[in-house]
């Protein structure tokens, strides 16, 4: 056995959060005052509702510390959110960044969790910043608590952002008192030794390994798999003394301890020891491994798990015209007319949703016919419905991811609703109507869309809708042909 202590090591590691002590920092804003006499509201709704600083928000791709860097660099990020940056710079000052956000570097960044059941002052955005006082416990967020980053100046002073919502955050130290969990502890660690009659020099081979897991999205099932790589590797050897017999291997006793740790904390551990002096050399060696774990998307891309799509459209649409059996009667188009369409569907995946739509439709055409009160030789506009109102159902199929371009092919089947049918000749309106009942419709769409993040997108289409509707005289078996553009919001 070892004769002395030969291992002497200062450990800070990070276990959970939030950290409680912080030095004394210039805190103008009123994130950093609490109301001592109230109580804090249980926050348990999803977060993203009022977001705060929306340039920082996950669904933007604010995904790394280098992304997150950039997007507090970036001048668009200044001239596009103007009064929520200048909000965002002086809290940077606040925590002791002089120049505010020119001095943030990469070092000053963590990426965390915040234990549910915090309390502090959570921020929103509603004209001006405002802040509310929470137990921090939100819908929808992981297993490992509420994503966040942490952002410290060089005194120690810190804000939080949290990663859904781009909100500021901070702890109320004194409400959590001694139930919180601190995130830095500081650790010695020693060995346990035997004396010795004797002591021999021996090399010591000490070897740190530290591993990153990465829970990747699966492809082939729900869930993440785990990839385990190396990230930093330290091999070393020093010289020890000891009075054992020839020794071969040196290992630590294995330790495991979930520990409640807070404020100011100091733990002290003592490591037993062993030697396995069978076979092999006359070295010692030591073995100290970590390994942390990250959740990363597949290829790197932004997750989207939104449920619902809203879709608005509008343009022109063209329709077909009725034949005539009677050779000496003619029709002919009656040229554009405007179009609209309203929908809301459930989305079942990436690349398959359903929902209900409902349509503005003007059908027009224009014929010869000789109706009471029609000028010879002349063309009736003739508005079977002006407008049709299809109310549908439809299934959407798409090809794509749920971010940027994709492609997407809908059928549709309901019921067409009819208003305002009417005959027109030379600016005048007949007395005579078609008549138009409602009827069974079906349609056909094709479009692309480009969607800029989880929630919004933007979207071109070409429909094909077919009306089969009975008038007075005729049995309309008319098909529209609407070109629409619109935009897309998911929730």
């Amino acid at each position: 056995m070892l004769t002395r202590s030969f291992l002497s090591a200062l450990l800070v590691l990070s276990f959970c959060q939030p950290v409680f002590s912080q030095r004394p920092c210039k805190r103008s804003s009123s994130v950093f005052r609490f109301d001592i006499h109230s109580r804090p509201r249980v926050f348990t709704e999803k977060l993203g509702n009022h977001p705060q600083f929306p340039f920082l928000q996950y669904e933007k791709g604010i995904v790394t510390r280098a992304l997150f860097l950039g997007a507090v660099k970036d001048r668009e990020s200044r001239k596009q959110y103007k009064t929520e940056f200048a909000v965002f710079n002086r809290l940077l000052q606040d925590i002791g960044f002089v120049n505010g956000y020119k001095d943030v570097k990469a070092a000053n960044i963590e990426n965390l969790f915040i234990n549910p059941g915090t309390i502090g002052n959570l921020g929103f955005f509603n004209k001006e910043s405002n802040y509310i006082y929470v137990k921090l416990n939100p819908a929808g967020e992981g297993d490992d608590g509420v994503a966040a980053w942490k952002i410290t100046g060089p005194g120690g002073c810190y804000i939080y952002i949290l990663h859904t919502c781009g909100n500021a955050f901070f702890v109320d130290e004194a409400a959590m008192g001694s139930t919180g969990c601190c995130r830095e502890v500081t650790i010695h660690t020693k060995s346990d030794t035997l004396r010795a009659a004797a002591d021999r020099e021996r090399p010591l081979h000490l070897s740190i390994r530290f591993y990153q897991g990465r829970l990747v999205t699966a492809k082939k099932h729900p869930g993440y798999d785990t990839v385990i790589r190396l990230i930093r590797s330290i091999d070393t050897i020093t010289r020890v003394k000891d009075s054992s017999l020839p020794g071969r291997t040196i290992t630590g006793k294995d330790l495991a301890q979930r520990l409640l740790l807070c404020r100011d904390t100091v733990l002290s551990l003592r490591i037993p020891l062993t030697i396995d002096s069978a076979g092999g050399s006359d070295s010692l060696y030591y073995v100290f491994a970590d390994t942390s774990f990250i959740k990363e998307t597949v290829n790197g891309k932004e997750e989207c798990h939104k449920k619902w799509e809203i879709a608005l459209d509008g343009g022109a649409e063209f329709n077909a015209i009725p034949r005539f059996d009677n050779t000496t009667e003619h029709s002919r188009t009656n040229g554009a007319q405007p179009a609209a369409e309203l929908a809301i569907s459930r989305i079942f995946n990436h690349w398959f949703q359903a929902g209900i739509s409902v349509s503005y439709l003007p059908l027009s055409y224009q014929d010869d016919l000789p109706y009471p009160g029609s000028a010879p030789n002349t063309y009736n506009t003739v508005y079977p419905g002006k407008p049709m109102i299809p109310l549908q159902l439809f299934g959407k199929a798409t090809i794509g991811g749920p971010l940027h371009w994709q492609a997407n092919i809908s059928l549709s089947a309901g019921y067409s609703f009819v208003s305002a049918g009417k005959i027109v000749n030379s600016g005048t309106t007949l007395a005579v109507k078609p008549g138009t009942k409602g009827g069974p419709t079906a349609g056909f769409k094709m479009g692309v869309a480009y969607f800029f993040s989880c929630r919004w997108g933007l979207a071109l289409s070409f429909d094909g809708q077919y009306f089969d509707n009975k008038a007075s005289t005729i049995t309309y078996h008319l098909v529209a042909l609407p070109v629409t553009a619109g935009i897309r919001y998911r929730f």
